[in-house]
């Protein structure tokens, strides 16, 4: 069962579990109860305006959408004879002035095409799945599974249901694809849905992906939803600067060691708790000797880092720091200067512990890889003041006092 509302901005695919005729019915009663819920909340949407609360506020909206559908469709199939047990996937998106609002449960899933490159922002709640986040099998393993498309999460299975949240941006000429598992099954190359997906003639497009699976065996359910980001009409110079900006932003998370290893939706995850900054040139970004709780990302600009006055590094786009901000208070032991103006990504440690107590398997990949960097510039420390040793011992020998001393 499909939802397209556009007054209310709001996109859903649900796939029936249980039997052919009862999980109709759980698909359509819980595209009714998000659709009835969130329209009894529209006030929450006519009132968004970008903000971090109000995005928290679309959030909670979507999340309880979901949630009271799954407490109808639990309390119907209780009821009904033969319907014991019945229950749907659920990919819902909801889209409101340049953001986008997922909430997912099953393995319906929502892609985004930016640019020809293709983002996965759902994650499959199978066994197969949850058994590779969660380190208890290799891919190998999990797929081979008997067990792997097992869905491990659904829409009226329980009386309330765990639902995933996300919020990322949409801009311009963007492609938001919602489908059932029909589809994603026989469209599995990232690559190939992708060129589909930046197809001009819009409109055509789910009954184009349709065909394709049904050509490749549709053995299931087949559901395909695709949105489409515009600019404002008539077109603004706004529209191509955000678009400009949020994709360079992203690019520049994706190309940093933290974040390397996140997989599409994770790395979202993460983006969305950094917020921007500007800097001016010779504006202080970090000062020596102060607390500092952050983690900085140089987008755009150059920084000098600097200790007692004397520079030690010069960095560019794509240069983090901070690091250490996320996890401790001790004042910073350097200045960080703009060189030239800078635009950077700023993540605070609140919002780094928010992004570890939402996903403990995101948690666990974050700081690992923060432990793995930490501990290499801790080797490169040592590897200077080793050096600085040799060097006092040498000129120890000579009579001179090295200029490399530590202080102990």
């Amino acid at each position: 069962t499909i939802l397209v509302d556009h007054q209310l901005g709001l996109y859903a695919v649900c796939d029936g579990m249980g039997g052919h005729a009862a999980g109709e019915v759980a698909s359509a009663t819980a595209v009714a109860a998000i659709q009835r819920h969130v329209a009894a909340g529209a006030a929450t949407l006519y009132q968004f305006d970008g903000s971090q609360a109000a995005c928290e506020a679309v959030e909670a909206l979507l999340r309880g959408a979901i949630q009271a559908a799954s407490a109808e469709v639990f309390d119907l199939g209780r009821a009904g004879q033969g319907r014991h047990g019945m229950g749907t996937t659920c990919i819902a998106l909801l889209a409101i002035h340049g953001k986008g609002f997922m909430g997912h449960v099953g393995d319906s899933r929502m892609y985004l095409v930016r640019d020809r490159r293709l983002w996965q922002l759902s994650e499959d709640h199978t066994f197969a799945n949850e058994a590779i986040r969660n380190g208890m099998m290799s891919m190998a393993d999990a797929k081979a599974s008997q067990w792997a498309n097992l869905v491990t999460r659904g829409v009226g299975i329980q009386r309330s249901v765990a639902v995933d949240t996300l919020v990322f941006d949409i801009v311009e000429n963007d492609t938001v694809l919602i489908c059932s598992d029909g589809l994603s099954t026989y469209l599995d190359d990232p690559h190939e849905l992708a060129a589909m997906l930046v197809d001009p003639e819009f409109g055509k497009l789910p009954a184009k992906l349709i065909h394709v699976a049904n050509e490749r065996g549709g053995g299931d359910n087949i559901s395909a939803v695709v949105v489409r980001g515009v600019g404002e009409s008539p077109a603004r110079p706004d529209d191509t600067q955000r678009r400009v900006q949020v994709t360079t932003n992203l690019q520049t998370l994706r190309h940093i060691a933290l974040f390397m290893d996140l997989g599409d939706a994770e790395l979202v995850r993460v983006f969305h708790r950094f917020k921007p900054f500007d800097f001016p040139a010779g504006a202080p970004i970090i000062r020596e000797g102060e607390s500092a709780d952050s983690m900085y990302v140089v987008v755009e600009g150059d920084v000098r880092v600097t200790r007692a006055s004397k520079t030690l590094a010069s960095l560019g786009r794509g240069a983090h720091f901070g690091e250490m901000g996320l996890l401790n208070q001790r004042p910073r032991t350097a200045t960080v200067t703009a060189v030239a103006p800078v635009h950077a990504l700023v993540l605070d440690r609140d919002a780094f512990n928010e992004v570890l107590r939402e996903d403990t398997a995101l948690a666990a990949k974050l700081l690992y890889k923060l432990a793995q960097i930490l501990s290499l510039r801790l080797d490169e420390n040592i590897g200077l003041a080793d050096t600085a040793d040799q060097a006092e011992r040498k000129t120890k020998e000579l009579g001179v006092l090295s200029p490399f001393r530590r202080r102990r």
